[in-house]
């Protein structure tokens, strides 16, 4: 018997169609690695991993060392932690063969360090930023690695990656820039893979896909072409009780600090779902539920385990 009141269910056939959908956006010697941070976007990492491991994926990136560990108990295959590794991670990261993904000069230095100290090469990947803003080597600490090759003795770079800023807004200015500073930048390493595109990055032109992609959001089922419908299957559904239906009366309010007021006479559904279970807050009064594909808005504040939509007989010309 399932006491629950709202039930998630993840579509791990639905992982994998839209992980081989992937692929064939991909010329043949394109890898499609897979991007299993944050517990697979919070769908359980082991079990997405198993959808992507029977799927041929050749490669894996997480973003912290602790989800690295859990990976590599799975998988003996490429580990590359996102979010770099630092201290006593280094030494345990070596071990086990999970590589870094170098995000500045500092960490260079850390890595070339525990190269010599363990007298082998220790494969890396190395990031720059080409206006992400955020992870990666900007333009001054690129300048630098690239004048002095010495900095990276002892250091065997596999992959060469950077990130794209805008991919999901069809003819950003931002994504073509960026192609050409990445572009310029691989030139420098021409034993390495590169990698630069994301998701939405599959979908723009095929020269962004170089030696290998980083899919994320389109694996679980977002959109990664906002522009036009979703090309992929949807890989979660929730779904929950309606507790009661009740009819209000136009004028009359819905909710905590009456937030919402009826402009019309209405039927109303108080379900099982609230910000305890995950539902963000900030939805009320913005987000909609559906009822045999008929979307119910929701009005009012969203509660801790329950929420108020209009009921799902409403009249179409509702427009409270």
């Amino acid at each position: 018997m399932n006491s629950s009141s709202a039930i998630l269910t993840v579509d791990l056939g639905a992982v994998a169609h839209n992980y081989n959908l992937l692929k064939s956006k991909c010329a043949s010697g394109c890898k499609v690695a897979g991007v299993v941070k944050a517990d697979a976007y919070g769908l359980g990492m082991e079990k997405v991993w198993a959808a992507l491991e029977s799927n041929d994926c050749p490669f894996y990136f997480v973003a912290t060392f602790g989800e690295a560990l859990r990976l590599r108990a799975l998988t003996r295959k490429p580990v590359a932690v996102l979010n770099g590794m630092f201290g006593v991670e280094i030494d345990d990261a070596i071990h086990r063969q999970i590589m870094p993904v170098i995000n500045s000069l500092a960490s260079v230095a850390d890595w070339k360090a525990a190269a010599a100290k363990h007298q082998i090469p220790l494969p890396v990947i190395l990031h720059f930023d080409t206006g992400m803003n955020r992870l990666g080597m900007g333009a001054d600490e690129t300048a630098k690695l690239l004048s002095d090759t010495s900095l990276l003795k002892g250091l065997d770079v596999k992959v060469v990656m950077s990130h794209f800023s805008c991919a999901d807004e069809e003819g950003h200015p931002a994504t073509p820039q960026q192609y050409d500073r990445f572009t310029a930048l691989t030139g420098k390493f021409p034993k390495a893979v590169a990698s630069l595109a994301n998701s939405s990055g599959i979908f723009g032109d095929a020269r962004y896909h170089f030696g290998m992609v980083r899919p994320g959001m389109a694996v679980y089922g977002l959109n990664p072409t906002p522009e036009t419908s979703n090309p992929m299957r949807p890989v979660v559904t929730l779904e929950t009780r309606i507790l009661q239906t009740r009819r209000a009366k136009k004028g009359e309010a819905v909710g905590y600090g009456a937030s919402h007021t009826l402009k019309q006479d209405s039927t109303l559904a108080t379900v099982a779902l609230g910000y305890a279970d995950g539902f963000l807050r900030s939805l009320s009064g913005k987000g909609t539920l559906y009822y045999k594909n008929n979307p119910c808005p929701i009005l009012g504040r969203v509660s801790m385990e329950i929420l108020t939509s209009l009921g799902p007989r409403y009249k179409r010309v509702y427009k409270g």
